[in-house]
């Protein structure tokens, strides 16, 4: 136990010592932080014009064709027609929990239900409006995301497939109906609309510990086994465990300390609204903590010197952040972009803190934002142990 608290010393005090490394893991993730929020906070953010949209149709065999109409309007405007804005899919009556969520976990971006009393609505409207007297819409209902970007795109899209169907109408009918109206609802536990701060905030809790790891202990791993200072510790009667746990605790109070830095910069400064210490969301990112460690440990034993570390850090570093939706939501990628995404365990750890802190809900399975995460801790260990071991032979 002495040992492994003389390393535990030793490390953490050379790296605040270190004013490089103070820059990269204290100061740059507040300056990220308020140079994003400053630059993006009113910046409205564009999707392209290809969003996938369900319809369940509940009216059923009414023996009228107006719910049928307002399907094949959406059919006209969907793919593979000209000009069409959206992939559309027609699901049956009593799907209405597998569309739902289909959306939460981002396979779909908007819901449109058609109610079983919509035909008879219209009929009634029509009816009325021959005698003269005024009656109450029709509606069709839209289920969204408003967080993200291609869900509420899709949504502001509808008010253009209702006038098209006032259009149809108005031609068939000889008379001009009143508009149908749209009742949207939101899916998941949201807070509102999130501001761009409350958005970015858990994303920026995500990088900063993952900068630390790939900073803090890939480079410097890979420095004392390139001047063999590892070589002389596997030459003494030192535990292995001393070395490791002593070193890898130095590095997680760094990264806490990177959490309530960031926290209560977020809070008192940039005045975020989301509850940045949930029980929940701490405890998240100490398991995250835990996997970039092993990361960049990984990494400090797979290449040769600190240059190489910090060339293939520079690589991999940022195509990981933006894959993982830490700026900007992700949505429409195209297949061979989605593998890279569902690989990557920093697109799991920013769903979950987004839910844990109660900005959105996770477009993934939380066991998944646990597992695939896991997996890596997992894979990094053993491959780390396994050269370890060859180096002390």
């Amino acid at each position: 136990m002495k040992i492994l608290w003389e390393f535990f010393k030793i490390h953490l005090f050379s790296d605040f010592r270190n004013r490089r490394s103070i820059f990269w893991v204290i100061i740059f993730p507040v300056l990220l932080l308020s140079l994003l929020i400053l630059t993006f906070s009113n910046l409205g953010v564009r999707g392209s014009l290809n969003f996938n949209v369900i319809v369940i149709d509940e009216s059923g065999d009414s023996g009228m064709i107006f719910s049928q109409k307002m399907v094949d309007i959406l059919k006209s405007l969907s793919f593979p027609n000209k000009d069409g804005v959206f992939n559309l899919t027609v699901m049956s009556q009593g799907d209405e929990s597998k569309a739902i969520k289909s959306i939460m976990y981002g396979e779909s971006d908007l819901l449109i239900i058609i109610p079983k009393n919509f035909d008879s609505q219209i009929a009634r409207e029509v009816l009325l409006q021959k005698i003269g007297f005024n009656s109450s819409p029709a509606t069709v209902e839209t289920y969204y995301l408003p967080n993200r970007a291609s869900s509420s795109l899709a949504q502001g899209l509808i008010e253009g497939f209702i006038g098209q169907f006032n259009i149809f109408f108005a031609k068939n009918f000889g008379q001009a109906v009143q508009p149908v109206k749209v009742k949207n609802k939101t899916l998941g536990g949201i807070i509102g609309s999130p501001s761009y701060t409350d958005f970015v905030t858990p994303g920026i809790l995500v990088i900063a510990p993952f900068t630390t790891g790939l900073l803090l202990v890939a480079p410097k791993l890979a420095m004392m086994r390139r001047n063999r200072i590892m070589k002389r510790y596997n030459s003494t009667p030192m535990n292995l465990l001393s070395f490791f746990f002593g070193f890898t605790f130095s590095r997680l109070l760094i990264m806490i300390l990177q959490y309530a830095g960031l926290a209560l910069f977020a809070f008192s400064v940039m005045k975020t609204q989301i509850n940045l210490f949930s029980p929940s969301a701490l405890i998240y990112y100490l398991f995250s903590c835990a996997v970039y460690t092993a990361i960049g440990f990984a990494v400090g034993y797979a290449v040769s010197g600190p240059v190489a570390v910090s060339a293939l850090s520079s690589v991999v570093n940022l195509p990981l952040e933006f894959l993982a939706g830490i700026f900007f939501p992700l949505f429409n990628l195209s297949w061979y972009i989605q593998i890279f995404v569902y690989a990557n365990p920093l697109w799991y750890a920013t769903n979950a803190m987004r839910q844990f802190l109660g900005v959105s809900i996770s477009p993934s399975p939380m066991w998944m934002n646990i597992f695939v995460p896991g997996l890596w801790l997992f894979a990094s260990l053993s491959f780390s142990l396994v050269k370890s071991l060859n180096e002390r032979r």
